[in-house]
């Protein structure tokens, strides 16, 4: 008889079940007593091994058999579940010793894949760059035939002749190159023997004018000594003239505005300056701040703006009526507009009869003393009035 006991058993009880399908089939033992007999064989079978049979002579181990069963009836239970424990633990070991082998099988597996991946990876990089050699090495050496080679040798004459037609040209150029230096350095020579003449007769005119040139200075020198002279006379008659001179001290006095007062004022010193330098008279305010006490001629300014009765006595309040006193009555109108009545026509009052004279003027607010008939007569009127006081020029 034949027992076979298959090692990767998932449970016990499929175990137990795998077990007793072999029992002895005259004493009804299991194989677990006949193994403790040592009458039978247990053969495990693995991946890639045959199983091993165990052979019993059924003459000669009959007795034993039946004896041995009758003594291990009452020990079958114990004898069973530890040799049950020790063959789960077996198969157990032999189960994780298969898993742990098939991980190693499949690592090798890939890592062998993988390796012959790559040697045929490079195997193709070899391939491919011995074709691309081999495509280049007979795209750099061609080949030429013949007619080519003919067709070569026919260029390189054509390029021989047309250097030997350039050569004879760059002959012919260096030739008439060689002529025309040839003339310069005649040219050259002759340009050369006239510069050496004009610099002969350049130095003698420069030692002419050299001369002339100290004539000139020395004459120089004496018209500037006479210069010197003249100018001292001119000065001299500049001062005579300016001893000579006379000037008139004159003081104002306005009782308009600040403004009105500078436009009025500067036109007419500026009028009166300008004709009496004709006279030699140089006209010099003086400051005045009103009083009777007044030792230079005085022009008392009076706009007319409403009744010139009022306004002129208005203007000469505080004022001393003396003949060194001018009312200079100015009159606020265009030209046209001006009255042909002269002022000192209706002044006649007792304060108005002991003023030195009266004169009319004309200005405008934007414009001021301007060019008329009134002004030209009272400019010329004031100057006469002021001409009267002239002294020396101290």
């Amino acid at each position: 008889m034949v027992y076979i006991l298959t090692p990767y058993t998932e449970s016990l009880n499929d175990l137990k079940s795998e077990i007793d399908k072999y029992h002895c089939p005259k004493c009804g033992v299991g194989l677990e007593s006949y193994e403790e007999s040592n009458s039978a064989t247990v053969a495990p079978s693995y991946k890639g091994e045959k199983s091993r049979d165990v052979s019993q002579d059924q003459s000669s181990s009959d007795g034993k058999v039946h004896e041995h069963g009758k003594r291990s009836k009452k020990h079958d239970k114990g004898i069973s579940s530890n040799e049950n424990k020790q063959l789960e633990d077996r198969i157990l070991e032999l189960e994780k010793e298969r898993k742990h082998l098939a991980l190693e099988n499949d690592q090798y597996k890939a890592l062998i894949s993988e390796q012959e991946c790559t040697i045929s990876q490079q195997f193709d990089k070899i391939s491919e760059l011995s074709n691309t050699e081999s495509k280049q090495g007979l795209e750099d050496k061609p080949e030429k035939t013949v007619s080519e080679l003919q067709t070569e040798i026919a260029q390189l004459k054509v390029a021989a002749n047309a250097f030997a037609e350039e050569k004879q040209t760059l002959n012919r150029e260096i030739s008439e190159k060689d002529k025309h230096i040839e003339h310069l350095n005649y040219t050259q020579k002759m340009n050369k023997e006239k510069l050496d003449e004009s610099i002969q007769r350049l130095g003698d005119e420069n030692k002419r004018y050299k001369e002339n040139l100290r004539s000139c200075q020395s004459e120089i020198g004496k018209l500037s000594a006479k210069l010197a002279e003249k100018e001292k006379c001119k000065q001299l008659e500049r001062d005579l003239e300016q001893r000579s001179r006379k000037e008139i001290g004159v003081g104002f006095h306005t009782t308009v505005a600040p403004s009105m007062s500078s436009l009025i004022l500067g036109g007419l010193t500026s009028r009166l300056t300008d004709r009496l330098a004709g006279e030699k008279v140089d006209l010099v305010r003086q400051a005045y701040s009103g009083g009777s006490d007044v030792n230079f001629p005085l022009l008392v300014v009076c706009v007319n703006v409403s009744r010139i009765g009022a306004d002129a006595k208005e203007a000469l309040k505080g004022i001393p009526k003396a003949k060194d006193v001018a009312l200079l009555v100015f009159h606020h109108k265009e030209a046209h507009a001006l009255p042909s009545q002269t002022s000192d026509k209706i002044l006649t009052g007792a304060d108005f009869s002991g003023l030195g004279s009266i004169i009319d003027l004309a200005f405008l607010s934007q414009r001021g003393i301007y060019e008329c008939d009134m002004n030209n007569v009272g400019i010329e009127r004031v100057a006469s009035f002021l001409l009267q006081y002239k002294t020396q020029r101290k």
